[in-house]
Parts: C-alpha cells; sequence; structure tokens
C-alpha cells in the first residue's frame, strides 16, 4: 500500500510539472517584448475604401480609399498611406489628396498630411498645404498651418485657413496676401 501511495504522488508531481511547463511554453513573450505587443498593429489591409453616410438624410458624406490602413489597438491610431478623400454637398465637390494620413477621435477626425492638395474641378480651385484636418461631424476642413489656394485668375496664401463645407464660408488667417491677374480685355 505505501507502494501505491508514494507511486500516486510521483505521478501527481510529474502531472503538474508537465502542467506547468506546458502553461510555461504557451507564454511565448520575452522580457522586454512588451513594449513591441504594444506597438505593433492589429490590422494590416491594402485598397482600402470606406464610405460614410449622413445620420440624417442617409445620403453619402464621404468616400474614402488609401493604399493601406495600419489599425492598432492599443491605441486609437487609424493610419493611412496616400489616402484620397471624396465628398460633396451643396457647396460643391472636393477631393483631398495627401502622402499620409490618420483616422482620429472615433473616427471623427481625418489628419491629411505630407503634400496635401484639396481640389474643386468645377470651381476651379485647388488648395495646398502641409496639414489639412477633416472633421466629419461638424462638416470643417482647416490647414493649421500655411496654405495656399489657387484660382483661375490668381493665388492666395495664408498662416492659416478653415472652412465650414456646410455653408461655404472660407475664414483665412494669419498674414494673407493675394494676387490677382486681371482678365483679359479688362
Amino acid at each position: 500500500m505505501r507502494r501505491q501511495g508514494l507511486l500516486s504522488a510521483s505521478g501527481i508531481l510529474l502531472l503538474g510539472l508537465v502542467v506547468l511547463m506546458t502553461l510555461h511554453e504557451w507564454d511565448t513573450s520575452l522580457p522586454g517584448d512588451r513594449d513591441k505587443v504594444l506597438s505593433a498593429p492589429a490590422i494590416i489591409a491594402t485598397d482600402v475604401s470606406a464610405k460614410a453616410f449622413n445620420e440624417k438624410d442617409g445620403s453619402l458624406q464621404y468616400h474614402l480609399t488609401a493604399d493601406t490602413l495600419t489599425q492598432y489597438d492599443h491605441d486609437t491610431r487609424t493610419q493611412l498611406s496616400k489616402p484620397v478623400l471624396k465628398m460633396a454637398n451643396d457647396q460643391g465637390s472636393w477631393t483631398i489628396i495627401s502622402e499620409q494620413g490618420q483616422v482620429l477621435d472615433n473616427n471623427d477626425l481625418i489628419v491629411f498630411s505630407g503634400q496635401v492638395s484639396a481640389k474643386n474641378k468645377a470651381k476651379k480651385i485647388t488648395l495646398d498645404s502641409d496639414e489639412l484636418r477633416f472633421y466629419s461631424d461638424a462638416n470643417t476642413v482647416e490647414a493649421p498651418d500655411n496654405a495656399t489656394l489657387t484660382f483661375e485668375s490668381g493665388h492666395t496664401q495664408a498662416g492659416s485657413m478653415s472652412a465650414d463645407l456646410n455653408t461655404g464660408v472660407l475664414t483665412l488667417d494669419k498674414g494673407v496676401k493675394s494676387e490677382f491677374q486681371a482678365p483679359p480685355g479688362s
């Protein structure tokens, strides 16, 4: 009897040791890898296309495409490479193109950066800036730093710019300078 008890105790100890070794193998992260886990992307998608619709009437608010979308779990970052945003309303149709972008604030803010260009072909207006922010909830656009508006007959430079896309009101600030050419035959 004594021998059977000793074998049972040895078997239980051996089983416990095997379980501990197995659990230890499942924890594959090494010391110091925590930063890598926290900064690793959760999703990487290519050739992305997303549409947002107006909550009031269901109309298309904007269509966003990007070469690559990278989303992170441990913070609210969603990064875009070569994003293109197309939007249209009563004030006209605009297309924003940039090198990079970030979607922030629960998808209410899209920040375009790196040679940003916004164009309205119908009105023949182009806006160039290093950064442009689109606030989808308010339907406004803002260039916090230098912005250049190019028209058919001239251009305007400003230290900052904001626009309400619902009303079409454009506000320029910080050293606004305009140059226009008189139409031929004036």
